[in-house]
């Protein structure tokens, strides 16, 4: 499986991960809040180091990465913009649970503060969600 496509399924059982989380705490009465966060396209090394996973020349990925911070600088923003999410989802009395937060800028690509995230598709299945923390469970041997 290419890297970026891992990644992006790691991204994806990372937020089904926490809806489920949410949605059995709540279940249960464990008072637990769980919810997520993505940063949108934030000036780190990740977009530039990450897709040519170490090789000699960089990947087509890597370089519209390095062009598209160049060309629409105004679709990236600095890490202090897009660590905003992760901290409201984190913090705020007005973060909920089962909730995806993510930058109120253009397609959640960058800046303008905090909004409610669109959850895509492919993870927004209960019964996916399900599944995956049952395999979860069964994987690390860990059951609540």
């Amino acid at each position: 499986m290419p890297a970026t496509r891992a990644y992006a399924q790691s991204k994806s059982a990372n937020l089904m991960f926490a809806i489920e989380l949410d949605r059995r705490s709540r279940r249960a009465g464990w008072g637990i809040i769980s919810n997520a966060a993505h940063p949108g396209l934030t000036k780190t090394n990740l977009q530039l180091s990450g897709p040519s996973q170490g090789k000699d020349s960089p990947t087509l990925l890597e370089r519209f990465y390095r062009v598209s911070r160049q060309v629409t600088p105004f679709m990236w923003q600095e890490v202090d913009e897009g660590i905003l999410p992760a901290l409201y989802a984190a913090t705020s009395q007005q973060a909920e649970g089962g909730a995806f937060y993510g930058p109120r800028g253009f397609y959640e690509l960058a800046g303008g503060g905090v909004t409610d995230a669109k959850v895509p598709a492919h993870a927004a299945s209960e019964t996916d969600a399900r599944r995956l923390w049952e395999i979860s469970e069964q994987l690390t041997g860990v059951t609540f």
